[in-house]
């Protein structure tokens, strides 16, 4: 599978080209796509500003593409080196014949929140602190809001109606509102009684609208799906067979951007440093409770086991009509890499 974006516009596309200068010696050079700024990627986006990359002599131009499908592509098709990205899409893509694996977690919780709003909160006897189980029973009759119908947040609220035994075709109104601003305005004028969608839509509704965290998924309130790799660390199997020193550097790096992002001394750090150059506009405290929220969906580990890619394997196969074949899978992934940077960081 080639990929329709080439180096060259890839280059072009970004006006935020992050090469950290060359100290003494070349550098070994990457291109890391992922398809926005926002706290799927904070990891790696502390990492690279706190300056880890560039102490395992990598350069890396970070380029957000727009979409996964798009970052993907540019992996597969030989324009970057590492997509940090959804797993379950490399799954199949591997599937179909490509040789993109994934060899580390980058988020390890499924990051769609759901949201109610207070009308629906007080119906309901709900506050944040409500049993699990009372807030499955409380999905019955909801009118929620997905970015798409099909599309992970649609896919999480039909798993969270099984859990509750209800059907979603019957017992739910599933709307499909494109952008978090639409999704509050609806929640705000009655529409809807709630959305699913990754922060910060639910922290805005929450701090100005009243409304309520229903499930927080992305800090680990949905036990079934704790541990999800929802985004990951992707490169072609080729690459990596040629590349190999260059990502157990690459690894290191992530692991301790990972330790930093976790460790209360510097973690605030980490979040103004990424504020400050990829969310400069974004209000202060909102960001600084996105990022305190966020902080439950890293792993604090760079390394992969088969428990996590059996999560993966079994919601996509409990909630898409085209399974993955689980015995497939286990040439799809990697732990080669995360073992040996670990191992050279004596853990």
């Amino acid at each position: 599978m080639r990929s329709t974006i080439r180096r060259r516009p890839l280059l072009a596309a970004t006006a935020a080209t992050l090469a950290m200068p060359s100290i003494g010696h070349a550098k070994d050079k990457l291109t890391v796509v992922m398809s926005s700024w926002d706290l799927l990627f904070w990891v790696t986006l502390a990492a690279h500003q706190l300056g880890y990359f560039a102490q395992e002599d990598l350069e890396l131009d970070l380029i957000s593409t727009g979409g996964g499908a798009k970052s993907l592509a540019a992996v597969a098709g030989g324009d970057a080196d590492f997509n940090i990205g959804a797993p379950a899409s490399a799954f199949r893509a591997r599937a179909k014949g490509s040789d993109v694996m994934l060899i580390s977690p980058s988020i390890a919780q499924y990051t769609d929140n759901v949201t109610m709003s207070a009308e629906w909160a007080k119906k309901h006897g709900l506050t944040e602190a409500s049993t699990y189980e009372d807030k499955l029973a409380a999905l019955k009759g909801m009118r929620l809001a997905v970015s798409s119908v099909g599309g992970g947040a649609d896919q999480l609220v039909r798993f969270l109606a099984k859990q509750a035994g209800i059907n979603p075709n019957r017992d739910l109104t599933i709307t499909a509102i494109a952008g978090g601003e639409n999704m509050l305005a609806a929640l705000s004028r009655g529409r809807i009684d709630g959305f699913v969608i990754p922060p910060p839509t639910g922290d805005a509704a929450i701090m100005n609208h009243g409304a309520l965290s229903m499930f927080r998924t992305g800090q680990g309130e949905v036990k079934p799906l704790d541990g999800f790799v929802y985004i990951g660390v992707i490169a072609r199997e080729s690459w990596l067979k040629n590349n190999a020193e260059v990502a157990v550097r690459f690894l290191r790096a992530q692991q301790r951007g990972m330790d930093t992002v976790h460790d209360p001394a510097k973690t605030e750090a980490a979040r103004d440093a990424v504020r400050a150059k990829y969310q400069p506009q974004a209000d202060k405290a909102l960001f600084d409770r996105i990022w305190s929220g966020a902080v439950l969906s890293y792993p604090k580990s760079v390394e992969l086991r088969q428990e996590m890619i059996d999560r993966v394997a079994d919601f996509v196969n409990e909630t898409q009509p085209d399974p993955l074949d689980k015995d497939a899978l286990k040439t799809a992934w990697s732990n080669d890499y995360a073992a040996r940077a670990l191992a050279t960081m004596h853990r």
